[in-house]
């Protein structure tokens, strides 16, 4: 069945391409003869296609084919013959066949209801098909099994009917109805006195009610024939009645019936609405029955109820709006449906499912008819329904995390009823809400009942105070919020709620739910109130009368106000208010940092603490770089002192001493700064977190004047004098010191802070934990604008905070030492942070690669720094950077920074020419280093991104930028003879990638001679012709538009045979905008030039080498022209022409094509390094067909082994054979220049790429796997080591972090190359 639906679904996606296999699907249906046969049989194949058709007419319902309706509507016509057992397949059972009607009748009402036309097809023959199947159900020798099967899949989807069937439907129900209700009716005593309900008395609401009360509790005997009267009904007939409750109801929305059934449909649904509030007062011990019997008849007794309510609902969307009639029975159905939902909630029976879906379909059907009336219906339903929301709280768990279904169908329909009404009749609907508020003050007199009914009645007010919570959160109103707040805010600081209580948690839960939303005039006076509370409570320090009260002030304390305030941070999202929320969350720690810190033991960080969440949250979209008033520095100055003093920080040591333990609060104040430093950590995790949080978004802690950070007073007045930890307690100074050594790492000895106060010490604590932390938490990156994803610049790096402290001017020694230590400490961290990384890939990889490009990026900005030793610190991190991940040399960010940083960072209002000539010294001295490294492991790769910062600097037409770049790279000359620019063997002395450097360079050199590379000269050469094909893209562009789009010519049709079974698929995408047009016709253009050279490749004929290099150079321009674009179409041309671009060199296999197939490459893995990865993949698979088809290095057969050929048998066995027609020894070059690349694209990815690597060693595994295959040419002995290099290399590699996952294939490969 599953594949026949899955062919249905493709089919309806393009059901003109498939119009043969919908066909042969309608093929496989019972045909029109067979089913009108005198006993039809349908096989299981016929059946899945009836399925498979009808599904395919609901998702296509506008289909052109007109055989699929056709074969769906003589199967309607036909299952009156369905009713007969012999019908069905043997194998199919009860259950089988009850699902088959159930998908087939949903696809058929969702046919209908997309398709206006097919519904009146469907509707002419399933009038007729319906009432067969309920008369048929009373026997007449058909299986009424599968009618009730058929009925009740109908019950549930209902396709249309004719007015005329309609009405006959209507009757046999109506004549069922009367004999399975005949037992029932009249045994309900007292009826609803529907006089007093027009004249709207108060005496309406509780007649029904009197009646019922009269019936259970009054007359005894009476309520027994109840009982018994229900327990008559079978479980088949209660089926039943439901099912015809359901068709009514689905027939009255379908189709208008007359008046006298109308009124008909009402009395039936009347008189069960009556009997189901009796039935639900009826108690477990009154029935006979008991168990499992009696709980599966009060299901199918529920279900027949909540049909019938659903039936007397559509029956008054049928009603005169006008007609005063219609109030009147809408006033009648409100009462009848509010007294059953009450029923409801004070049945035994409210845990069951069945009757939480009728008391919430009860709601819903109060809800729509209040709601579509308005006026009095809803004056009177908000009336009634404040009851009703009482008594669903009095049901609710108090304190759990879900309430219960009715609990949550009462605040649904609440809502629902409010944003209706809250623009059609508003004052009933304020009365509502302050009346529902108002209940949790009302006060009763409790001196003269026992204990347990004190208790009783806060679990109502509990409840509602969640309800009006939920309710403000649902609506969102700031009207709504403003009535109830206040009420609130009244209770909590003059009510009931001013002590420790549940209540006072309850009411404390939903303000801060309130101000959550964002509304400026609740969320002020909800977080003044919040902020009183805590100081109180820290003032009080959370002692109460007796162990309740007081358990409840530690939980208000630790729990209730920190969560609000986590609530109101994490809700708010306009940014004046999150302002102004962070300053008085700042505020707020301040203070109570200062109030805690004279208390005794550990109570600082218990009060602390709780609330570094919501100022993690509230700081999470700050952003730190950014310039703020000093009060607000000094506000995180003062979190950060306390974090440091109370122990709070995270350790940040990553090796933890072995003799450190947890300590008590008696411990000694150095063992606790000690312990804080190096672990582990004493407090709850969620705040350790929290503080790694607030560093990404906290500030340098230093101003311009930096007068507090030398100024002592300032300081001091963060300690109270009292406290051991008091500036003038020399014992609490030493353990500061002692702990500020551990945490510099050692870099500076205790001895040498003697000059050093306590709270100074103190506060560079705090500075060393800041900004250590910062690289702990992400690697070092700050919190910032978050459009670049995952791409990060150097503003954001952490070291643009921890060089800050750097540039305070007279510092005393031992503080500049201590602040240069941090430095190197934060340093030594975010490496650790990047090595910890180094095996991730995907979307980590990216981030990790993100973060060490923009700390390298400000390390070589800081290099213009005015300070000296800021330069000096900067240029010894950033070279010990570049040696621990070398990958940061082929960056394209660095490279940038490193070329053109100087005309941003020297140009200043001061004219200070020592300092620019010491910069501009430096830059010169660091990017001749950096060049030079570069090349000497990766030159092709290099030369590549040169060329590209080239072809930008030419773009900005500024002289500074080309003087010092082309002064600079004018002394660097690369070749294959002696090479002065670096020292030892390095990957640039391999001849094969030097060969490669030398193409990818763009020069026109004999790769087979000696020769002498001049970096600038060909850059700059290079750099030129790529500018100008990307300018003539962007022309053939402009002009493409200008003209409105042209006619594409069509595509020709030669193509290589080998290369046509590679790379298949049409490419040609709808025209959407004269770019995209652009793009596809150019695409065409390139492909179809391409597949020309490799159809003259394979035919012998030569390859014009400077056709064949324009033609690839546009093609790549082309590509790299889209690079920035976000629109997916032309997705597949894009890809084809980029393997083309790939492969043509593979094919055409000549010095003269791989040469331009390096330079093509180069250009795009250095222009679009996201593209690394797709472009090696190509070139791998690409390489891996040469294996299989014998080319080049790979030529393995006799005739292509040189000399030797022609001297068999006399230097080998086996007859002499004639030279190929192809040289081999061109195959053999093109291979090692394509080998030069791989080399130098190995030495680029080793460190910071996974997948590349991966994709090499499946190379080089396809390479060396037995029998091997490589050539006997003498030629082809240099290759042939040059490849035996490049696999002992990447073998080299096992011991790295990133490939450790992958050490047994390595040595598994290793073992191969050895032997």
């Amino acid at each position: 069945m599953d594949p026949m639906i899955e062919l249905c679904d493709i089919i309806a996606r393009r059901p003109e391409q498939f119009r043969d296999k919908l066909a042969w699907i309608c093929g496989r249906c019972p045909q029109p003869e067979t089913l009108q046969n005198d006993s039809p049989r349908a096989s299981r194949s016929q059946l899945h296609a009836v399925i498979g058709v009808a599904r395919f007419l609901s998702k296509c319902p506008h289909s052109r084919d007109d055989r699929p309706i056709s074969v769906t509507l003589e199967f309607i016509r036909a299952i009156p013959s369905s009713f007969h057992r012999s019908f069905w397949p043997q194998s199919y059972n009860n259950d089988a066949i009850s699902s088959f009607f159930v998908d087939f009748l949903k696809y058929i009402s969702e046919t209908a209801n997309a398709s206006p036309d097919l519904a009146s097809e469907i509707a002419e023959y399933f009038g007729e098909v319906v009432t067969t199947s309920v008369s048929n159900q009373e026997g007449n020798g058909n299986d009424t099994a599968i009618s009730r099967a058929f009925l009740l899949a109908l019950s549930n989807n209902f396709p249309p009917v004719l007015q005329s069937d309609a009405d006959q439907l209507i009757d046999h129900l109506f004549d069922q109805l009367s004999t399975l209700l005949t037992a029932s009716q009249g045994e309900i005593p007292g009826t609803l006195d529907t006089q007093a309900a027009a004249n709207g008395s108060s005496v309406y609401w509780n007649s029904y009610a009197d009646h019922m009360n009269f019936s259970i509790d009054g007359g005894g005997t009476m309520f027994a024939q109840q009982v018994a009267s229900f327990e008559d009904e079978s479980m088949e007939s209660l089926e039943k009645q439901e099912v015809a409750f359901k068709l009514i109801a689905h027939t009255l929305e379908k189709v208008s019936i007359d008046q006298k059934h109308l009124e008909q449909v009402r009395l039936i649904a009347k008189k069960q609405l009556q009997s189901m509030s009796a039935f639900l007062k009826i108690r477990k011990r009154d029935w006979n029955e008991k168990g499992q019997p009696l709980k599966a008849r009060i299901n199918a007794k529920l279900s027949a109820f909540q049909a019938a309510a659903g039936m007397q609902i559509k029956s008054l969307v049928c009603l005169d709006v006008d007609a005063k009639t219609s109030k009147k029975l809408v006033l009648e159905t409100l009462a009848l449906l509010i007294d059953a939902a009450e029923a409801c909630l004070l049945s035994v029976w409210r845990k069951l499912r069945a009757c939480e879906e009728l008391f919430i379909s009860l709601l819903s059907g109060i809800a729509q008819v209040a709601v579509s009336r308005g006026g009095q219906p809803l004056r009177v339903l908000l009336i009634r329904l404040k009851p009703l929301v009482l008594a669903a709280c009095m049901q609710a768990d108090t304190w759990g995390s879900s309430q219960g279904v009715m609990f949550d169908g009462v605040l649904k329909t609440c809502c629902e009823i409010i944003e209706t009404g809250w623009a059609k009749d508003r004052a009933p609907i304020d009365t509502f809400i302050m009346g529902l508020a108002t209940s949790i003050r009302e006060r009763n007199d409790y001196g003269e009942q026992d204990d347990k009914e004190k208790q009783e009645v806060p679990a109502v007010q509990l409840n509602v105070i969640r309800l009006l919570a939920d309710l403000n959160v649902a609506i969102s109103k700031p009207e709504v919020v403003d009535m109830i707040l206040p009420l609130f805010i009244e209770s909590l600081e003059e009510g009931d709620a001013i002590t420790p209580s549940l209540l006072r948690l309850r009411l404390l839960d939903a303000v801060s739910r309130m101000a959550s939303l964002g509304f400026e005039k609740s969320y002020r006076e909800t977080v003044v109130l919040m902020t009183r509370s805590y100081l109180s409570k820290l003032s009080s320090g959370g002692s109460g009368e007796n162990k309740t009260s007081e358990s409840e002030a530690t939980t208000e304390r630790f729990e209730t106000l920190p969560a609000g305030f986590l609530l109101i941070a994490t809700g708010l999202k306009n940014a004046k208010l999150r302002s102004d929320y962070r300053h008085r969350l700042l505020s707020l720690c301040s203070d109570v940092g200062l109030a805690a810190e004279a208390k005794s033991g550990r109570s600082g960080a218990d009060f602390l603490g709780p609330l570094l969440p919501a100022v993690a949250e509230v700081c999470s979209d700050f952003d730190p770089t950014v310039d703020l008033e000093p009060s607000l520095l000094k506000l995180f100055r003062n979190l950060w002192f306390y974090v440091a003093l109370f122990g709070l920080a995270p350790p940040i040591q990553k090796t933890q001493k072995s003799d450190s333990s947890t300590l008590s609060s008696s411990g000694s104040m150095s063992a606790i700064a000690l312990q804080a430093v190096a672990g582990p950590y004493m407090w709850n995790e969620q705040w350790s977190s929290a503080v790694q949080r607030i560093a990404q978004g906290t500030p340098p802690l230093v101003v311009s004047s930096v007068k507090w950070l030398e100024d002592e007073l300032e300081l001091n007045a963060l300690h109270n004098p009292g406290s051991r930890q008091g500036s003038g307690n020399e014992k609490a100074a030493v353990s500061q010191r002692t702990a500020l050594s551990a945490a510099l790492g050692g870099r500076v000895d205790v001895g040498a802070m003697s000059t050093i106060s306590g709270v100074k010490a103190t506060y560079l604590l705090a500075v060393a934990f800041l900004e250590i932390i910062r690289f702990i938490s992400n690697g070092g990156i700050l919190n910032g604008d978050t459009s670049g994803g995952t791409s990060f610049t150097a503003s954001r790096s952490a070291f643009s905070c921890a060089f800050e402290y750097l540039k305070t001017p007279n510092l005393m020694p031992a503080v500049s030492q201590c602040l240069t230590a941090m430095v190197h400490r934060a340093f030594e961290t975010a490496v650790s942070w990047l090595e910890d990384r180094i095996t991730k890939t995907g979307d980590e990889a990216v981030i990790r690669e993100s973060t060490l490009s923009a700390h390298a990026c400000f390390l070589i900005n800081s290099m213009s720094q005015r300070e000296e030793h800021i330069r000096d610190i900067a240029v010894k991190l950033l070279v010990q950077l570049r040696e621990k991940f070398p990958q940061v040399l082929w960056n394209s960010s660095c490279l940038d920074s490193l070329l053109f940083f100087v005309e941003n960072e020297t140009t200043s209002v001061v004219n200070d020419p020592a300092w620019e000539a010491a910069v501009r010294s430096l830059y010169q001295k660091n990017v001749r280093e950096w060049t030079v490294e570069s090349l000497s492991y990766a030159p092709c790769t290099t030369q590549g991104l040169l060329q590209e910062k080239l072809c930008k600097a030419n773009t900005w037409q500024k002289a500074q930028h080309t003087t010092d770049v082309v002064s600079l790279l004018s002394e660097i000359r690369i070749g294959t003879g002696k090479n002065d620019c670096w020292t030892g063997i390095r990957t640039a002395n391999i001849p094969a990638v030097m060969a490669s450097a030398a193409a990818a360079s763009g020069a026109n050199l004999k790769l087979s001679e000696a020769f002498i590379l001049e970096v600038l000269s060909t850059g700059i050469v290079s750099a030129t012709v790529k500018s100008n094909y990307a300018g003539e893209i962007a022309g053939m562009r402009r002009l493409y538009n200008s003209m409105g789009g042209f006619q594409s010519a069509a595509p020709q049709q030669g193509f290589g045979g080998g290369l046509q079974r590679l790379i298949s698929g049409a490419f040609s995408q709808p025209q959407q905008t004269e770019d995209e047009a652009f793009n596809e016709v150019s695409i065409s253009k390139f492909v179809r030039l391409l597949q020309q050279f490799v159809n003259s490749a394979e035919k012998g004929g030569e390859l014009d080498k400077s056709q064949f290099r324009e033609t690839c150079c546009q093609a790549t321009a082309l590509l790299l022209s889209n690079l920035g674009s976000d629109r997916k179409s032309n997705v597949k041309g894009f890809s084809q022409l980029l393997r083309l671009l790939c492969w043509c060199p593979a094919y055409i296999a000549t010095p003269d094509a791989m040469e331009t197939g390096v330079f093509i490459w180069t250009w795009l893995v250095s222009a679009a390094p996201q593209w690394g990865s797709l472009v090696l993949a190509e070139l791998v698979d690409a390489w891996l067909w040469t294996i299989d088809t014998k080319r080049g290095l790979f030529a393995s057969d006799w005739k292509y082994s040189g000399p030797t050929a022609k001297l068999r048998p006399h230097l080998s066995a086996g007859e002499p054979e004639e030279l190929p027609d192809i040289n081999p020894v061109d195959q053999i070059i093109a291979h090692r220049l394509w080998l030069g690349f791989f080399i130098d694209r190995f030495e680029v990815v080793r460190q910071n790429s996974v997948e590349q690597l991966l994709l090499i060693g499946r190379m080089l595994q396809g390479t060396t796997k037995l029998p091997w295959s490589f050539s006997r040419h003498p030629a082809a002995a240099g290759t042939f080591f040059t490849f035996m290099l490049l696999g002992l290399k990447f073998c080299s590699c096992q011991s790295q972090g990133n490939l450790q996952n992958f050490r047994s294939g390595i040595q598994l490969l290793e073992d191969r190359i050895y032997r």
